[in-house]
């Protein structure tokens, strides 16, 4: 065979495997054809292959088989106890972020398998724009963002006023209790009332319509007989506290007295003074003879009217009364008394 060609060609040469089914006989014939013009230029070269399928090769290594996290001492004591049944079971060490996979007679470690984190990045930058309430441009927002480098960092808001919306429903009714404008909390039977002071409303206990004081037979003196020449003789002396509320008095109750023919005993209700105190209540005697009961009512010297401020005890004032037996006709004979049945009724009635 010559040794000496006399022309070269380069070919590009492409080699296709021709498949066959299971089923079939292998192909037996390959193929090369090499083509070339007249011209010199290169054709295609084809070569044709059998294809055979074979048979399944041995089974790889497995994979590594994640089993969580361990620290470098824990991973250590492991290696002492395992062996080919933990073949490449894997931990993440949580000291080194390194992955650990036993290979059956030791670890193989792979440095920063699961990354480290990174730098801090740099701070995001932020700057106001405008606030619009249903597709409508209210205004600028203003804002400040506070906090040292690298964070937290706080965002604050100044916003443009809202426009004013439309009238909502009308909301459920609050509870007199827990509104701002009362101070405190009630007890059982307790009203509200207004106080300039604070410019509160305020609990309080109510008084009744009318507060009852009642000297009974037992709170007055034992029976007595006087000479004429006595004319006065107090029978009771009742204090009054000072109240929150103003008032008038209205008395009932009477007292036994005995006189003769042409004498006359009356009974006087008298504030403050037994004697010259102003007179809030009266009874009047009877002229003639034997035991008579002079009756209490209340009494003033001046028309009152609804509004009139005549006879009222103001808030926050104490007030004596005395009950006497006044002789007012006769000198020459004496007179009695006797506590039989005898009271003395006190009634506080509230004025507006």
């Amino acid at each position: 065979m010559a040794t000496d060609p006399i022309e070269t060609i380069t070919v590009d040469l492409e080699i296709y495997g021709i498949p066959q089914t299971p089923d079939m006989p292998p192909m037996t014939d390959t193929y090369l054809h090499v083509r070339r013009r007249q011209d010199g230029s290169a054709q295609r070269a084809v070569i044709g292959l059998p294809a055979y399928q074979g048979e399944p090769g041995p089974a790889g290594p497995p994979g590594a088989i994640h089993k969580g996290e361990r620290t470098t001492a824990q991973l250590t004591a492991l290696g002492t106890s395992y062996g080919q049944a933990q073949l490449n079971w894997a931990y993440r060490n949580t000291d080194t972020n390194a992955q650990y996979v036993w290979r059956g007679d030791g670890w193989v470690v792979y440095q920063n398998a699961y990354g480290l984190k990174g730098d801090k990045g740099d701070p995001p930058t932020l700057q106001p724009g405008t606030v619009s309430y249903d597709g409508a441009v209210a205004g600028d927002a203003v804002m400040e963002i506070t906090g040292s480098a690298g964070g937290p960092y706080a965002l604050h808001l100044d916003l443009p006023e809202p426009p004013e919306g439309p009238v909502g429903p009308p909301g459920p009714s609050g509870s007199v209790i827990d509104s701002v404008d009362v101070d405190g909390d009630p007890t059982d039977g307790q009203s509200l009332r207004w106080r300039s002071a604070d410019g509160k409303l305020h609990w309080f206990d109510p008084p009744s319509a009318i507060e009852e004081y009642v000297v009974p037979p037992s709170g007055f003196p034992a029976a007595f007989d006087k000479a004429s020449t006595v004319t006065r003789q107090q029978l009771v002396a009742v204090t009054i506290p000072a109240k929150t509320y103003p008032y008038r008095f209205d008395f009932s109750g009477g007292v036994d007295v005995k006189s003769n023919a042409g004498h006359q005993i009356d009974l006087e209700i008298r504030r403050d003074d037994a004697v010259s105190g102003a007179i809030v209540g009266y009874g009047k005697g009877q002229d003639g003879e034997g035991w008579r009961e002079v009756a209490l009512r209340a009494h003033s010297d001046v028309a009152i009217q609804p509004g009139s401020a005549e006879g009222v005890v103001q808030p926050g004032t104490i007030v004596n009364l005395y009950l006497s037996a006044v002789k007012k006709a006769g000198v020459t004979l004496g007179w009695s008394y006797r506590p039989d049945l005898a009271q003395l009724r006190v009634r506080l009635t509230r004025v507006a």
